[in-house]
């Protein structure tokens, strides 16, 4: 009964925050392809939370739920995983060097599987949230363009991690100054301002990640409107900062069109 409660709550929470990642999905494919993609566009009515929550609840609930399945399962197999090691190591077995070797190959295998679910599912919903379809086939398209476009995923991503190393620091940094600041400023008696500082940095490093973390999986979805964009031709919803993208890739095409023909 533990266990069942414990895989449970596993679902419960990969579930929240599965839906959590469609919404902001559907979301920002909506402001692609709205015509809110424009700078400082102002809209009303063309991106909608509640039509963000009517898809997630009404037509892809059971995609959202399949997905958090899955990654509570890899969730569940670790924790069963780690206490059977604990059970082995508790009869005096734990300094043996094969246990050792096979317990860190096997905890490796099951972090990067982990890791792979996950980022398979974000990229999911994703695609769900643009072509409306099943998890399963929305989970195998992503894999492909995800193969298909290699350099510029990679690319997105060592940026979209400096930004967001960038931006964990300036909050942090700006965070702990300030309370340094004020601290010196309405309490001149405290002679180590440099506790709550730390403190406030912990917090506001949590704070940063929340917030920061949204806007890495907003650039994932705005690549994967663009891709569709792409090759679709583009259309009149294509945000002006981005037409010109769409307008060198044609002209290379038709470069490599010519240049093969002659």
């Amino acid at each position: 009964m533990m266990w069942y409660f414990l895989f449970a709550l596993f679902w419960c929470v990969a579930f929240i925050i599965c839906f959590q990642q469609f919404l902001i999905a559907a979301l920002t494919c909506m402001w692609y392809f709205s015509g809110q993609g424009e700078e400082m566009s102002d809209q009303p009515g063309e991106v909608s939370l509640l039509l963000a929550f009517k898809w997630g609840f009404v037509y892809h609930c059971g995609s959202i739920a399949f997905g958090s399945f899955l990654i509570a399962l890899i969730t569940m197999i670790r924790v069963v995983f780690e206490y059977l090691v604990k059970k082995y190591e508790s009869v005096g077995n734990k300094d043996n060097a094969l246990f050792k070797a096979v317990t860190c190959v096997m905890r490796c295998i099951l972090w990067c599987l982990d890791k792979y679910v996950k980022f398979i599912t974000k990229n999911a919903f994703i695609q769900i949230s643009l072509h409306s379809t099943s998890f399963c086939k929305a989970a195998w398209d992503s894999f492909c363009l995800i193969i298909r476009f290699a350099g510029r995923f990679g690319s997105a991503q060592i940026i979209g991690w400096i930004m967001m190393m960038l931006g964990k620091g300036t909050i942090m940094s700006t965070s702990a100054y300030l309370t340094i600041l004020l601290v010196k400023e309405m309490n001149p008696e405290v002679t180590q301002p440099f506790i709550p500082a730390i403190l406030i940095a912990v917090f506001a490093y949590l704070v940063g990640s929340l917030f920061l973390s949204v806007f890495s999986f907003s650039c994932t979805a705005i690549l994967h409107s663009f891709i569709l964009d792409e090759d679709t031709g583009g259309s009149k919803h294509t945000p002006n900062s981005l037409k010109s993208f769409l307008d060198y890739n044609d002209d290379k095409e038709a470069k490599a069109d010519i240049k093969h023909e002659e």
